[in-house]
């Protein structure tokens, strides 16, 4: 169970670049190699995002920071600590949510979706708790997984990091223990896909208890989110 990220959370984050005290937590410029200390702050942009709170889907608006290379005059936007790059719902849901599907061999994406049984629904509005007729759809953990899966780079950084500081760790032997059921693939593609989710969901677990910190965003983006 990953630990959720709630309303104050992200409007804490927003105050905060509203206050201009969130530091650049980019790497280097991938194009000109300059230091991201010497980033410029180019403009903070809103961009929404959905937090899964008392079976309700709610939206938020939060402030996040695009930075200008002065080398290259390249822009490059930072993820908040919340976040995935072009998904809406926060981190947590997405890693919760996923790692209960691919765990559980019973678990459909219909059944992923509902909170003790029950539908999930969307609120009325941004601040309301209001719920309306459109519901979560159980295509979201599909697509949840897929970028999950499409991950290579992120997995392989974070398990040799892992084994720097812990070579006797058994993080290897429990990795190629991680099985998907053959319910929840057809091709041999989706199962790849599912293979590589999985072991980057046990891996966040594992990055998380040795290193006091998640993977997303801040380790990710030092891989360019590959």
């Amino acid at each position: 169970m990953f630990a959720p990220f709630t309303r104050s959370d992200i409007e804490k984050y927003s105050l905060d670049v509203l206050r201009n005290i969130i530091r650049c937590g980019l790497p280097s410029c991938p194009v000109c190699n300059t230091q991201p200390d010497l980033f410029r702050r180019h403009q903070a942009r809103p961009r929404k995002f959905r937090i899964l709170c008392e079976a309700l889907v709610q939206a938020l608006t939060c402030l996040v920071i695009r930075w200008k290379c002065p080398g290259c005059n390249k822009t490059f936007t930072e993820q908040p600590p919340f976040a995935l790059p072009f998904k809406r719902y926060t981190s947590d849901a997405i890693l919760d949510r996923s790692g209960r599907y691919l765990e559980d061999e019973t678990l459909t994406y219909r059944k992923t979706v509902l909170e003790e049984g029950l539908e999930i629904f969307h609120a009325s509005t941004h601040e309301g708790n209001t719920p309306v007729d459109k519901v979560l759809s159980h295509t979201t953990p599909y697509r949840w997984i897929s970028a999950l899966g499409g991950f290579k780079e992120i997995p392989r950084r974070a398990l040799d990091i892992i084994l720097q500081k812990n070579p006797a760790a058994k993080v290897c032997r429990d990795l190629a223990a991680l099985t998907i059921s053959p319910r929840k693939f057809v091709k041999a593609v989706r199962e790849e896909t599912l293979k590589r989710s999985v072991r980057l969901i046990h891996l966040e677990a594992v990055f998380r208890a040795v290193f006091h910190a998640s993977i997303f965003p801040f380790f990710a983006t030092g891989c360019a989110w590959r």
